[in-house]
């Protein structure tokens, strides 16, 4: 009876259903705290608000905990939000097999409570196996829209080393983002931020590189590098001028939709060696005209 069971477990195992090493910790938690608290499975279900059958079904290891329902079980056991996420790690991350729909959404809730200690425990476990590159890539444009940006910093790090032999402007992307999380008021910070991100500036999407040679631009400009800021204005009127000819081609106006830049772009040279000639240029499908400065020689 005891060999029968063993091999349903062992099975189950196989299955995916949990992994004999790593389940017990966290459910040990919870079994102690329900004999602690003298209440049964069905109480506490009603209390997490977790259906009895599949809270039953955590419990005997016939089904790993989602994220979702862990969080549902801390509120309920009175703990602090992610109080389990390091053991939860453990468990589910580290000693059982990789599943990115679990690790994705540990990853979105580690960075909604900013705990970027869990997030590192995380990458670095995954980043042993390349293929998951794109995903954290794809989990850090996520995160940096929804402006977790401390979280979306260290999965950008993590891709960016990964990748750093490759010519790719998925690692051009991650160095543009680093660049723009890293500006703040310290202009020592911002002229080292600036200088890393400069040379992966020609790998960038060609509107890309428009936005971001304008916030070199201005990031050179408030540290008074002006020889920076006309150099970076001479490469933006020739890139400006390269998307002004194919937007007016005749095979271009037709098409609907076309990348624009972030925000209208403004450069005002601030040398007497350069005179400012300011073009308009509609831009695809903006509703207002863009202004790009084209830096001509006298």
């Amino acid at each position: 009876m005891i060999k029968v069971k063993l091999f349903k477990l062992m099975v189950l195992s196989v299955k995916g259903g949990f992994d004999l090493k790593s389940a017990p910790a966290i459910l040990a938690e919870l079994e102690n705290y329900l004999k602690r608290e003298a209440i049964t499975k069905t109480q506490f279900a009603e209390r997490s608000g977790i259906h009895s059958g599949t809270l039953s079904n955590m419990i005997r290891g016939r089904r790993p905990i989602a994220i979702q329902q862990l969080d549902r079980i801390t509120q309920a056991m009175g703990q602090d939000e992610g109080f389990f996420y390091n053991l939860y790690i453990d468990n589910y991350i580290i000693d059982s097999s990789r599943d990115w729909r679990r690790i994705g959404a540990l990853l979105q809730r580690c960075a909604d409570l900013n705990k970027l200690d869990c997030i590192q425990r995380i990458v670095q476990h995954v980043m042993d196996n390349l293929m998951y590159s794109p995903m954290l890539f794809d989990t850090a444009e996520a995160l940096f829209a929804k402006d977790r940006l401390a979280a979306a910093a260290l999965l950008y790090e993590y891709v960016a080393e990964s990748e750093r032999s490759q010519h790719s402007e998925r690692l051009a992307l991650c160095h543009y983002r680093l660049f723009t999380i890293a500006l703040g008021d310290n202009q020592d910070d911002n002229l080292r931020a600036a200088d890393r991100f400069e040379p992966f500036v020609e790998r960038l999407d060609e509107v890309d590189q428009l936005d971001a040679l304008k916030e070199l631009a201005n990031t050179y400009r408030s540290l008074q590098r002006w020889d920076k800021v006309d150099e970076l204005a001479g490469k933006m009127g020739h890139k400006a001028r390269i998307q002004y000819e194919l937007q007016q081609a005749p095979h271009r106006k037709s098409e609907e939709s076309h990348k624009a830049p972030g925000r209208p772009l403004f450069f005002i040279s601030p040398t007497a060696t350069y005179c400012v000639g300011m073009c308009v240029m509609s831009w695809g499908i903006m509703s207002r005209p863009l202004f790009i400065s084209i830096v001509m020689p006298i």
